[in-house]
């Protein structure tokens, strides 16, 4: 009768991490479908919609490499993107997770690389009309300054995340 529940107990376990798996796998060819036909908006949408993080863990890295390619894509990572990814940014650089905080990170130092110049020319801006600029910058650039005490106390602990908030630490320091 023991053997009998402990096989129960093995089978159930193995029901629910392949209902688990089986999720994950579906979201996965669900964003795939939408990184396949170019849609980024879509993308960015569904991911938003999961509120699934580890998805976007999985995702940031490409989305980082076609932001930072952008000249190649016409800007498919734009401005709005960001806008809509940064707060869910702000969340994973708060989890225990260094992959989640590094792939965070590394999206965070693309955005001020790729956008440093408009970045830089608002903090001298008292009025962003008159740069001639996206309406999402200045959300953005506000995002990336409020992150800047969350990362400069990522950039004081030790190991890769303290080597990437660093440096993002630094990139934010010129634009306050």
């Amino acid at each position: 009768m023991s053997s009998m529940s402990h096989h129960d107990q093995i089978t159930q376990g193995h029901a629910v991490m392949l209902s688990v798996l089986q999720s994950r796998t579906m979201r996965l060819n669900a964003a795939l479908t939408f990184w396949k036909n170019d849609d980024i908006i879509q993308l960015i949408s569904y991911i938003l919609r999961t509120d699934d993080d580890s998805l976007l863990v999985d995702i940031l890295p490409f989305l980082t490499q076609r932001l930072a390619e952008n000249e190649k894509h016409k800007h498919a990572v734009t401005l709005g993107v960001c806008v809509d990814l940064l707060p869910v940014i702000e969340r994973l650089l708060k989890k225990k997770y260094e992959d989640y905080v590094v792939v965070s990170l590394d999206f965070i130092r693309t955005i001020v690389k790729t956008w440093y110049r408009e970045l830089s020319n608002m903090k001298n801006s008292r009025n962003y009309q008159s740069l001639n600029a996206s309406l999402n910058l200045p959300p953005v650039y506000s995002s990336l300054l409020s992150l800047h005490d969350l990362i400069q106390r990522l950039a004081n602990k030790s190991g890769p995340v303290a080597t990437k908030a660093k440096v993002v630490h630094e990139m934010l320091n010129h634009l306050k």
